[in-house]
């Protein structure tokens, strides 16, 4: 446990700004463990010591699969024992045991409240608290009792079942401030409140717009805790960014999401950032 100081600073400092400067400081500390995906200084090394020796001639067999596929013959690129595959086979493995920075873009009302809280998957519980948020600028007792029964559908839809369990997350802080993020942080409650009342939508969306405000929040998440097909996905998009290095190809921007399947407590979140929302209308 870090302990800063004295006790007597405590009362100087209200909880927010307290929680604010252990998480920087948590930050500070595990930097040396963490992937920034746009900061290829930060991968790790034993990832970059597995590639390089062999990296021209990954590069190689990646340039015959992707000659295979322009040709349409496809069936041939998938080498069995192509070392370009097996190489992202076990970089997924090696990702497996590190974490990245991220990025949830989301609307909230108490944005600080996510540094005691830290980020919670999707769930019934939290659609139900979220529509309570929203009962109070409700026209009437009627739209309440109509809301409920388009939540108590969406919540038996696959559209549902299949977000339940979730917080997605982006990998790059330029994908905040592209058209996605902005969405989702355009309504309160994100996409799956939005969802849950798009029959209804010229009725309620309006008002979830004008609850709470446009949030960042920046994070640390284990890659472990990521579906493997999403895992493997990173795994190849972080190959092939080094492999195009070699190369000499011009630099793109690299971007990823992940969609972990656990909680993010709150000593993993580096910084809640509001949004101006004149930029996202």
């Amino acid at each position: 446990m870090l302990v800063i100081g004295s006790e007597s600073i405590y009362p100087l400092l209200s909880d927010y700004v307290i929680i604010q400067i252990l998480n920087a400081l948590n930050e500070m500390s595990n930097n040396s463990t963490l992937i920034i995906l746009e900061d290829i200084a930060t991968w790790p090394q034993d990832i970059i010591d597995y590639i390089t020796p062999d990296i021209f001639r990954i590069g190689q067999e990646r340039e015959l699969e992707l000659t295979k596929n322009l040709e349409g013959k496809s069936w041939l690129s998938a080498i069995p024992d192509s070392m370009y595959v097996q190489t992202q086979k076990q970089l997924a493995i090696m990702l497996r045991s590190y974490s990245i920075k991220a990025y949830h873009c989301t609307r909230l009302i108490n944005p600080e409240k996510v540094l005691k809280t830290g980020l919670l998957p999707l769930s019934r519980q939290m659609l139900a608290k979220g529509l309570s948020n929203v009962a109070p600028i409700l026209v009437s007792t009627e739209d309440s009792f109509e809301a409920e029964e388009e939540l108590r559908d969406f919540v038996r839809s696959d559209a549902f079942k299949n977000q339940q369990g979730l917080v997605w997350v982006y990998l790059t802080e330029m994908q905040t401030q592209q058209y996605d993020c902005q969405d989702l942080s355009e309504y309160y409650g994100g996409r799956t409140l939005r969802a849950a009342l798009f029959n209804k939508r010229y009725k309620f969306h309006p008002l979830l717009k004008r609850l709470g405000v446009p949030v960042v929040i920046a994070c640390r998440v284990q890659i472990a805790d990521a579906p493997a097909g999403q895992v493997e996905e990173l795994a190849k998009l972080m190959l092939d960014h080094l492999l195009n290095d070699a190369a000499g190809y011009s630099a793109r921007p690299i971007m990823g999401e992940l969609s972990v399947n656990t909680a993010i407590p709150a000593t993993n979140i580096f910084e809640v950032k509001e949004q101006l929302q004149d930029t996202l209308l």
